[in-house]
């Protein structure tokens, strides 16, 4: 694991569950970059708005205590098998409990934002932003082009 600033090891832990359980699988998508993930996720946390960057770990330790005292499971989340901590989370995104809804929902939304940025995974997906950025200012300097379209229009 890459050496976080921002994250305590206790929510990097939590996270790493999270990420293993929810984050894309197949169709190209299996690269091994989890703790890519955690770093990137690193790195968001330190730009959240202070109120928001206090209560991400107390979230964390929701996600993780909730098995045993909101389900009756008999472990932690970051204890769980694979197959039963992707069933607890997709249960919490379904739960009629709206805090806890949104409080997953928000990770799901930070951690997809950290993983669909990954360079691997933008290969895989075929996107080329710095093609495309290329692009733009060609075609944002052919419509300024003075001796064709004329300055002002």
């Amino acid at each position: 694991m890459a050496h976080l600033r921002n994250i305590s090891p206790g929510s990097a832990a939590i996270l790493s569950a999270v990420i293993a359980a929810i984050r894309p699988r197949g169709h190209g998508f299996d690269h091994p970059i989890d703790d890519d993930v955690l770093a990137e996720l690193d790195r968001i946390v330190a730009l959240m708005p202070p109120m928001l960057r206090l209560g991400f770990p107390l979230g964390l330790r929701v996600l993780e205590w909730g098995p045993p005292l909101l389900r009756a499971m008999p472990s932690r989340m970051s204890r769980m098998p694979p197959d039963k901590a992707i069933g607890y989370c997709q249960s919490l995104l379904e739960s009629r409990i709206a805090p806890l809804r949104t409080l997953m929902v928000g990770v799901r939304a930070l951690i997809y934002i950290a993983f669909y940025q990954h360079p691997e995974v933008l290969r895989t997906m075929n996107v080329r932003w710095d093609e495309r950025m290329n692009e733009t200012i060609r075609l944002r300097a052919e419509t300024l082009d003075r001796a064709r379209y004329g300055y002002p229009r």
